[in-house]
């Protein structure tokens, strides 16, 4: 991560001094002041979710905060800090330490629920749990549930309603709602437990969004299952369940992949990104509001480390550690105030971009997440962390429940472990 944090740092010095005269096709923006990034904290990761966000120190301490309805911040539900009258909720406009005395290697925040693997390779998951996607029917909330397995977990993805993770033999499985084939045995209906995902390749990562599944092998081949639409121009129509893992038609071969709720994203072994789809809101990045059975090169010819997507903007890091986010920006989620944006979507009336714009603040980025709700997180060079766009429950992590924050604001640095 130190290695990681260097690099980005002399990159950024190398396009600073050589790419002054560069041409930025992305979608223009007027230019604002350098985020003002004083001190240097140990933040290590970030995981946007629905109403809620996650992250990891570097000694591997987990903190969470937002909505605490489900108990997906890993907290007893008890604070009701949140909400309008006679509909409070628990929730914490500041991050709070997972408890357990566990150490995380890595964490992800699903829409009501949140799965993370510790530093010996276990997996647990703990929140809502309607569907299963914490563990059997029945158990839920704050209490951390260890998914099964003999062998060490490598990576777990925390989706809408379900969940999937990594085993080390490259094995994946699935758990939680199946309603759409979201599982990937071959069949539908929600049930208890993880079942194996029909895929005979060895699995490198798995990326899991509202409806859908994506999966990558070690060799690069990307296939995706659960919800698929049809597309039309300027338009979407959801159409049927693909039950079992299929390849992507005319996929290049993927270093990385994300899911969101109607966008797939992922990148070439030099950094160029895809996205496919549908594209309401220009979450596609290609420049138009056209969906895609095929994966689309986004505009701009930008390269990235890293892809977000969420449940109408998606977002990527770039290699000099630039932040860059398209599709909706109702809440300011896209890092950008509306005003700044010349395209509206939905008849005009909503502030979107469909092509990436760069988060306000020129800050090297280490980290970069966006999930099912509408706002964005990242973590920079120095290890300080920054969310933006909507914030009622306390997502954003800076003490307030402000509706929305186009400028990143810097989530509130928790007492010491």
């Amino acid at each position: 991560m130190l290695a990681r944090r260097a690099a980005l740092a002399v990159a950024g010095a190398f396009v600073l001094a050589f790419c002054i005269s560069c041409r930025d096709t992305t979608a223009p923006v007027r230019r604002f002041a350098v985020l003002d990034d004083v001190g240097q904290s140990d933040w290590a990761s970030v995981s946007a979710g629905g109403d809620h966000t996650c992250a990891i120190k570097t000694d591997g301490t987990a903190y969470c905060w937002g909505s605490n309805q489900y108990g997906q911040l890993g907290l007893a539900r008890t604070d009701t800090a949140c909400g309008l009258k006679g509909n409070k909720y628990a929730c914490s406009l500041t991050p709070q330490l997972v408890p357990g005395g566990l150490k995380f290697s890595s964490i992800s925040a699903g829409q009501r629920h949140t799965c993370a693997i510790t530093t010996d390779r276990r997996a647990f998951c703990w929140g809502g749990n309607d569907a299963g996607q914490v563990s059997d029917i029945g158990n839920g909330g704050p209490t951390m549930m260890q998914v099964p397995g003999t062998l060490p977990w490598v990576q777990v993805s925390a989706g809408y309603t379900h969940s999937c993770a990594v085993r080390s033999d490259g094995v994946l499985f699935c758990w939680g709602s199946n309603d759409r084939g979201q599982l990937g045995n071959g069949g539908v209906g929600s049930g208890n437990g993880l079942v194996r995902a029909s895929l005979s390749g060895a699995v490198a990562s798995v990326a899991t969004g509202q409806s859908r599944t994506c999966a990558r092998t070690t060799s690069g081949s990307v296939f995706c299952w659960g919800a698929i639409w049809q597309y039309r121009q300027n338009g979407l129509e959801f159409t049927r369940a693909q039950v079992t893992p299929q390849a992507v038609p005319g996929a290049p071969s993927l270093a990385s992949v994300t899911v969101g709720s109607f966008t797939t994203c992922g990148t070439d072994r030099t950094g160029l990104a895809y996205c496919w789809e549908a594209n309401p809101r220009g979450g596609m990045g290609t420049g138009t509001l056209d969906g895609s059975t095929t994966p689309e090169p986004i505009a701009g010819a930008l390269q990235f480390v890293q892809m977000t997507a969420g449940i109408l903007q998606t977002c990527g890091l770039s290699t000099s550690g630039t932040a860059y986010c398209w599709g909706d920006n109702s809440f300011g989620q896209l890092g950008v105030p509306g005003s700044a944006l010349a395209e509206r979507c939905v008849d005009g009336t909503l502030p979107c971009a469909t092509r990436p714009v760069a988060v306000v603040g020129r800050q090297q980025f280490e980290e970069i997440s966006t999930g099912f709700g509408s706002h964005t997180c990242g973590v920079t060079l120095k290890g300080n962390l920054y969310c933006w766009g909507l914030g009622g429950s306390g997502q954003r992590g800076d003490g307030s429940m402000s509706n929305a924050s186009a400028t990143p604001i810097r989530v509130t640095e928790p007492p010491r472990a």
